[in-house]
C-alpha cells in the first residue's frame, strides 16, 4: 500500500524554499508606533491596578510572615525587627529612586547593572527567581 504514485515525476520542492528568511535581530514585541495601530484595546496596566496588585502581595506576605516572626522573636524584639526592616525598606526605595533617575534606568535590573555591573545584575536575577520560587511554595502550602 503506497500513498504517492509510483511513476517517476517531478521531485517535490524543498519546504525551505517557500519559507521567508527570519531576521534574528528583529524585536519580539512591536515598537510603540506599531503597537498603537495593532493593539488598541490594551494600553498597559493602570497605576491603580499596579498599586492594588502590589498591596495585595505585600499584605498576603505579611499575613504569612508576621505571626511566625512574633512567635520566634517575642513581642519586643519582633516589633523592633519590624521597625528596623521598615527603615531599611524606606532607605532602599529612596536609593533606588535616586539612582534610577541619575542613571536613566527604567528597570530594577538596569539600576543594579549600573551599580554593580553584569555580575550584580545576574545576582539580582537569581535572587528574584529564588524569591519567586519561595513565594510559590508558600502559596502551594496554603492551597
Amino acid at each position: 500500500m503506497t500513498i504517492g504514485s509510483l511513476s517517476p515525476g517531478k521531485e517535490k520542492k524543498s519546504r525551505r524554499s517557500n519559507k521567508q528568511t527570519v531576521n534574528e535581530k528583529a524585536p519580539l514585541l512591536p515598537r510603540k508606533s506599531d503597537e498603537a495601530e495593532e493593539f488598541d484595546e490594551f494600553n498597559g496596566a493602570s497605576f491603580t491596578g499596579a498599586v492594588f496588585n502590589l498591596s495585595t502581595t505585600v499584605i498576603g506576605a505579611g499575613i504569612m510572615a508576621l505571626p511566625a516572626t512574633m512567635k520566634v522573636l517575642g513581642l519586643g524584639p519582633g516589633i523592633a525587627m519590624i521597625i528596623f526592616v521598615a527603615l531599611l525598606t524606606e532607605s532602599s526605595i529612596d536609593m533606588l529612586l535616586r539612582f534610577s533617575r541619575a542613571g536613566k534606568s527604567v528597570s530594577y535590573g538596569g539600576v543594579m547593572g549600573d551599580a554593580f555591573g553584569k555580575i550584580g545584575r545576574i545576582l539580582l536575577q537569581v535572587c528574584v527567581i529564588i524569591n519567586n520560587v519561595g513565594v510559590l511554595v508558600v502559596y502551594m502550602i496554603i492551597i
